[in-house]
Order: structure tokens, then sequence, then C-alpha cells
């Protein structure tokens, strides 16, 4: 079995001017915790110079993995493709563009023996109005439609045991969004905390807000779906009488 205590899972597209930051940052936070960890980078097919970054840091570093796409899949797929990698007993995830800050890894683990799930909630963000407003919706939507209290489902900064994985969890694109709520119907143990969220400094964001309108109506009424059709048993106990 490994010995290996956490597994950082990070998805990369197009991000080649944050990356050797954010490598820094991670070291130095994960080394402060001082536990064996792994650093897995999963590049979505990115067209600028990330691939070349991510292979050099592998080569500088042994806690270092690389996992590069044929095609570009999404963000949903790099997570997949990170956690069927990992080999840690507890899976960090967070985005690779500097908006999370690495220093609240620090923070989320420490809540680890008491939560199954340790979800962040972006404080002041740092994002449009636009954004901001869409963002309101569709927590709005979920909480109704599902009755989903994750407070910021796009917050990709989180810690879980490796074991939520377990009994066949329902991978698809875009899960990543749903990620706490599926926890949550299997009756995880979940704790959402605030977390730092940073200006973005480089690149753009991935997401136009049309195809995010779309795409969320779309999962949303699938998660439903799957949440009606969920199998979940009430055992009474039966004892047999002599």
């Amino acid at each position: 079995m490994s010995d290996i205590v956490y597994s950082v899972v990070v998805p990369v597209f197009n991000e080649e001017e944050s990356l050797v930051e954010l490598h820094r940052e991670l070291v130095q936070v994960m080394d402060e915790i001082g536990e064996v960890y792994e650093i897995i980078y999963i590049d979505d097919r990115s067209t600028d110079g990330s691939g070349s970054v991510l292979d050099s840091l592998q080569k500088e570093s042994s806690t270092v993995e690389v996992v590069h796409f044929a095609h570009h899949k999404g963000q949903s797929a790099a997570f997949y493709a990170g956690f069927q990698k990992a080999r840690g007993r507890w899976i960090i995830t967070l985005d690779a563009d500097l908006q999370n800050d690495a220093a609240d890894i620090a923070k989320i683990v420490r809540y680890r023996d008491e939560f199954d799930l340790i979800q962040g909630i972006r404080k002041k963000r740092k994002d449009s109005l636009l954004r901001h407003i869409s963002s309101q919706i569709a927590f709005l939507s979920r909480k109704i439609v599902l009755r989903d209290n994750t407070i910021d489902t796009g917050c990709s900064l989180r810690c879980f045991h490796r074991r939520c994985l377990e009994n066949n969890f329902f991978f698809f694109y875009n899960f990543h969004r749903f990620f706490a709520y599926l926890l949550q119907i299997r009756d995880c143990r979940i704790l959402q905390i605030e977390v730092n969220h940073r200006p973005r400094r480089f690149g753009k964001s991935k997401y136009t807000l049309w195809r995010r309108l779309w795409e969320g109506l779309f999962d949303l009424g699938g998660v439903y779906w799957l949440k009606r059709r969920l199998i979940k048993l009430d055992v009474v106990r039966n004892e047999r009488k002599n």
C-alpha cells in the first residue's frame, strides 16, 4: 500500500505563465504540512508552452507526475485522470491559474479527520458582476431542483478522502460542478469553509457565460434524474426468533 498521504491534482490548460509560481507555492505549503505527497498535473492538450513547463518540473522533482492528453477534454476529464493516477489517501484539487491560494491547503487539511470532504468557498471573489449574478442564479437553481446546499460549486480548492470515489462514483462531463452534492447524497460528511480568491494575473477564463448556462441546465436535469433513480437502502434489523 502506498505511503503517500496527499495527492494534489491540478488540471492545466494554457497556463504557461502561472505554472512555475504555482508549483513553488504548492511545494512550500506541502513541505510545511510535513507529510508525504505527490503533485499530479494534467495537461489538457494545452496549445501554449504549458506541456514543456510541466515536463521540466517533472524532471526536477520526484514528487511530480504529469499526464498529457492527446486531445482537449475539459476540466472534468482532467480531474478524472488525476484521480485515477492518485496514490494518496487524501486528494487535494485546485486550479492552475493562481486564483486559488495554495496556502489555504494548510487550512483545509486540518479538518481531514472530521470530514470526508472539505470544500472551499471563495471569499470576496475577484470576478465580474455578470459572473457573480450567473453564479447566484446557478446556486438558486440547484437549491430549488436538487436541494443542494453547496455554496460555491465553482471553487476547485477542496480536499477529500479517496474512499469518496468508491462505490461506483458517477463520473461525467462537468461532474466537478456537482462533486460536493454527489457526495452529499451518499451521506458523506462535508464541511464548507471560506478560502482566499485572488485576481487573475495571466491568461483568461476558459469558460463563456452562455456555454456555462446551457451546459449547467443540461447537467442539472441529468443530476436530478440521477437523484431520483439512486438506490438507497434503509435496512431494518430483523432478528430471528427461536
